[in-house]
């Protein structure tokens, strides 16, 4: 037998050494959530602008605490801290969500702040409706209303939700829905023209 080769694993972790504390690790994310599922929002806002101080080069890191100053109602604050942000990242779309969120909330629209890269806010309307029926023509089985939804999630800031769009197939005769009262898995086609 020839002789065997040792791999050395301490060499190997040098080689390949990371900073930990750059990375989040799980709990951090579950000590979040719990947060989250207490509605425990001046928790959330205590915790994530530790850890937004903490990382202050973590983009996500600012965002949870601009989203975590939103679901305090504390609106006026969250436009103020993410602003900087979104003047130095204004590619970011949770930046644009986290100031569209508070806008709204506070009554006012998209216009009424000053973008760096204005996003995109999609409004229930006929252009919505007529992509809805050019996505379902093409398909031969029923989609649900959910996946009709979901099209539309990465094209910008959507201010209407799954019902919203139901009731407005459910309005175009161009659309059969099946189970309408099923707010998730309504079942949409369009009426197929006889040759």
């Amino acid at each position: 037998m020839g002789k065997e080769k040792i791999i050395k694993f301490p060499q190997i972790r040098e080689k390949y050494q990371f900073d930990e504390e750059e990375f989040h690790d799980f709990e951090s994310g579950v000590e979040h959530q719990k947060f989250l599922d207490n509605e425990d929002y001046p928790g959330l806002v205590k915790f994530c602008k530790q850890r937004a101080e903490k990382y202050p080069d973590d983009l996500y890191a600012q965002y949870e605490l601009g989203d975590a100053y939103v679901l305090n109602g504390e609106y006026t604050k969250a436009i103020d801290f993410i602003t900087d942000h979104h003047k130095k990242y204004p590619w970011n779309p949770d930046y644009h969500y986290v100031i569209l969120d508070a806008l709204f909330a506070l009554g006012k629209m998209e216009d009424d702040f000053d973008w760096i890269k204005k996003p995109v806010v999609l409004r229930m309307s006929t252009d919505i409706v007529d992509t809805c029926y050019e996505f379902l023509k093409r398909k031969r089985l029923p989609r649900s209303i959910i996946a009709i939804y979901d099209i539309f999630i990465t094209e910008g800031y959507l201010l209407f939700s799954g019902q919203d769009l139901l009731v407005a197939l459910l309005q175009d005769r161009r659309f059969i829905v099946d189970k309408p009262e099923d707010e998730l898995f309504a079942e949409v086609s369009v009426i197929r023209k006889k040759n």
